[in-house]
């Protein structure tokens, strides 16, 4: 049966259109290679039975000559033996040898056949067909020629050996359609070899260009993944827009840099871009590690987003870890400033959750944004907040209160909200971390967290 599989499967191939192939090879010999398997089949099937009719016909018009039957019978051995060969799929490389193989057997042992029988002509006929088709085979154009030379060669010297002679008008007929058949092959065996190189030359060209738009796309596809969601960039892509989403409850996030503008005169250009590169890639990450969203950076603000695109049950939970952890970066990186004198960023974090719309706007430049008053309301926890303080509203504090350790600040003037109760979230309850710091959640925070989850 796995024969039977592997033969069927050979056959498929033999019928795939060029466009179905997924790669051209890299040398031209392998192309010919690829070219003569799609051929060989046929031909070692045709050739292994192509001569056995006439070996009757030889006995009738030749009996004096033993090796004309020997010769047609092994093509036959050859062609069958390559069948078998190429049909087991283990020679894959070899292609293009056996069909030198059959070719040169045919049209040399032809030539044998034509000149044991004087140039009869009869036999002259078979000789120039077998010369048409070393024109056309897909084998290398010098295998052609020095084939065509041999056949020519065996015919010429054992022809006149056996006294062949073309004194008679219907010889030299003979002759002349025997040497303008192998012109003419000649000329075409350089013809079609060109045209095969060009059009082997054209398909490398045009395969390296179809994997530079892939490489291209490949590029677009991570720049758009830069600026948009994934859910997002792949809504665009596929639809060519993104329909606006209402969110029930999402958690909004700003941090800001205190005194940012005084501290960026002390620095140079590439000191200060140098900064903010390092701090925000730190924060990228950290988004990365809580599966929240970064929406923009505007100066030396930072502002992310829990629960969108992408709905679930923790963005709460997942914003101030993410907070926490960003206060924690930034002051452990002011600790090493401070020992080389370097200016250190203090950082605000305001944090707030509740319903707001997210889309995409722009058509050159692409944002994925919100909207929303709970968007203006952080902003707003974030002003009034303290340095070093992650500072939440209360609608972020009543969803978060059972997993960390707050301190309630009372009611705080926020712009254009009037008193507004407002919590500094200092750690992770003790007993549900796993460090000193409050910093890392331990098992149960981390039971509580996949319950709160799974929730409907």
């Amino acid at each position: 049966m796995a024969g039977i599989r592997n033969m069927l499967a050979r056959l498929r191939l033999l019928f795939a259109f060029e466009s179905e192939r997924a790669e051209y090879p890299p040398t031209f010999s392998k192309e010919l290679n690829y070219q003569c398997g799609r051929v060989l089949f046929f031909a070692s099937l045709i050739t292994s039975v192509a001569w056995l009719p006439y070996l009757s016909l030889d006995s009738q018009l030749h009996p004096e000559e033993p090796l004309l039957p020997l010769l047609r019978i092994g093509l036959s051995i050859v062609s069958i033996t390559i069948f078998l060969l190429y049909m087991t799929g283990r020679f894959p490389g070899s292609n293009l040898l056996f069909l030198n193989i059959i070719g040169a057997y045919l049209a040399i042992s032809c030539g044998l056949i034509t000149a044991l029988t004087k140039a009869d002509p009869v036999y002259i006929g078979g000789n120039v067909f077998v010369l048409t088709l070393l024109a056309v085979v897909p084998v290398q154009r010098l295998s052609a020629l020095l084939v065509l030379m041999a056949s020519l060669g065996v015919f010429f010297g054992v022809g006149f050996l056996k006294g062949m002679s073309f004194s008679t008008a219907s010889a030299r007929y003979s002759l002349n359609d025997l040497l303008t058949t192998a012109g003419v092959a000649i000329l075409f065996i350089y013809i079609l070899d060109h045209t095969r190189y060009i059009s082997w030359l054209k398909s490398k060209k045009i395969e390296k260009q179809r994997e530079e738009l892939k490489s291209d796309k490949e590029k677009i596809d991570k720049l758009l993944l830069n600026i948009l969601p994934e859910p997002v960039a792949r809504e665009l892509k596929d639809q060519g827009y993104v329909k606006p989403v209402f969110y029930h409850a999402v958690t909004i996030v700003f941090t800001d840099f205190i005194g940012f503008t005084k501290i960026a005169e002390t620095l140079t250009p590439d000191q200060l871009v140098k900064e903010l590169d390092e701090a925000f890639s730190s924060f990228d990450r950290i988004m990365d590690k809580y599966g929240l969203e970064k929406l923009k950076t505007i100066g030396d603000s930072y502002m992310y987003a829990g629960g969108v695109p992408v709905v679930n049950n923790t963005h709460e939970i997942d914003a101030v870890l993410g907070a926490l952890e960003i206060q924690s970066f930034i002051e452990k990186i002011n600790a090493e400033k401070k020992c080389v004198d370097r200016p250190v960023f203090e950082i605000r974090i305001g944090i707030n959750t509740g319903p707001l719309m997210a889309g995409v706007v722009g058509e050159k430049k692409f944002v994925y944004d919100v909207w929303g008053d709970s968007v203006n309301l952080a902003s707003r926890m974030e002003s009034s907040g303290e340095g070093g303080q992650v500072n939440i509203s209360e609608s972020t504090y009543q969803r978060i209160k059972d997993f960390f350790e707050t301190e309630h600040r009372g009611q705080v003037i926020a712009k254009n909200k009037g008193m507004v109760d407002m919590y500094f979230v200092k750690r992770i309850e003790p007993e549900l971390s796993q460090d000193e710091a409050g910093l890392r959640p331990n098992e149960r925070f981390r039971e509580m967290y996949r319950t709160l989850q799974n929730e409907c």
